[in-house]
């Protein structure tokens, strides 16, 4: 059985996409702003937005209003809102754990063009963001699905009976495949500060493939989000249900208050605070591997820009109860001052 997601990167399940005071007794307190300047969410808060919102009540064996067909003639087909809003859900939940704005919604335009996206993947099962025209597809058709593929997240899955919709938005937020790795673009659109709108399409191949796209590039919220780096996972509480050692942490940064870094000169230290057990992470560990410790620069345009993706090695998993403090060095802001950054993540569980 396989999953799969992308950004304008590649995954085999598969997804494709284009100093913190250590919080010693305030787990349950109320939030309080982190060295981002964005929330750090308590415990309590977690569980309660867990149980809101990543609990899908959508009937996943029947997802559409009018069902798409894959093959001439071409139709594109509608979801059901409920099952829309179960994706949209996820996409909240994810954004409320970083500390990001969390009021995220579709609309029917997005929607639409995420299914013609969809149909055109699942048309001769081709899982790209640029599939190429099939023989038999009018090329109106052809262009919606491809201006959908060309400007989202997609995400293919197959042998897995559930709410793909759903669960894509898990795959989209791992990301850490050896394909996404060095990028995590599907992660770092849903983590966009300015996010507000999305769209979700879904069709299945005849050869029992689901193809998903999500519409995720928007940047129409009003109102601008200050902030000056978005982390994940986020400092204050965070649940140990989705996130596992081998996933990458990541760092996305405001580049509005910094100067564009230099790689050979950020250094990440993770340290364990109950062993005190410190990992530093640079330049010379950026070899691509499914395990193991990995470091990475990320300068392209995926979400809010400039990224510091990394992640330890030897851990064989996280648990309620672990801390993890953060702190990368060698950064500037745009007046060459140095800006280290330093946050400390309390792994909790949600169950």
């Amino acid at each position: 059985m396989e999953r799969k997601p992308i950004s304008y990167a590649f995954k085999i399940a598969v997804v494709l996409s284009f100093m913190l005071s250590l919080l010693t007794g305030q787990a349950f307190a109320a939030s309080s702003l982190s060295d981002s300047k964005l929330p750090a969410r308590t415990a309590q808060e977690i569980k309660a937005q867990w149980t809101k919102l990543m609990n899908p009540s959508a009937d996943f064996n029947i997802p559409f209003v009018r069902q798409p067909t894959v093959a001439s003639p071409y139709t594109p087909g509608i979801l059901k809102p409920q099952y829309i809003l179960d994706g949209v859900n996820a996409v909240n939940f994810y954004r409320f754990i970083s500390g990001l704005p969390h009021d995220v919604i579709s609309t029917s335009s997005l929607n639409a063009q995420a299914q013609y996206g969809s149909v055109l993947m699942a048309a001769e099962d081709n899982f790209s963001h640029t599939p190429p025209k099939p023989a038999d597809m009018p090329q109106s058709f052809f262009a919606k699905g491809l201006a959908s593929t060309s400007s989202a997240n997609i995400y293919a899955s197959s042998g897995f009976d559930d709410h793909i919709v759903a669960h894509s938005v898990g795959a989209y937020m791992e990301d850490s495949d050896t394909g996404n790795l060095p990028v995590l673009g599907h992660r770092r659109w849903i983590l966009n500060p300015p996010l507000l709108k999305v769209g979700f399409g879904l069709a299945d191949s005849e050869d029992d493939w689901s193809y998903s796209a999500m519409q995720v590039f928007d940047k129409s919220r009003p109102k601008t989000v200050d902030y000056d780096y978005v982390a994940y996972p986020a400092a204050g509480a965070f649940p140990v249900e989705i996130f596992d050692s081998y996933y990458a942490w990541s760092i996305s940064l405001n580049m509005i208050k910094f100067k564009l870094p230099v790689e050979s000169g950020i250094k990440v230290y993770v340290k364990r605070l109950s062993d005190k057990k410190t990992w530093m992470l640079s330049s010379k560990n950026g070899k691509v591997s499914e395990k193991g410790a990995y470091f990475n620069l990320e300068t392209h345009g995926y979400g809010s820009g400039t990224a510091i993706i990394f992640r330890p090695d030897g851990i064989a998993k996280f648990k309620a109860g672990d801390r993890y403090t953060v702190t990368v060095t060698g950064l500037k802001t745009l007046k060459g001052t140095s800006r280290p950054l330093t946050y400390t993540v309390n792994f909790m569980s949600v169950t």
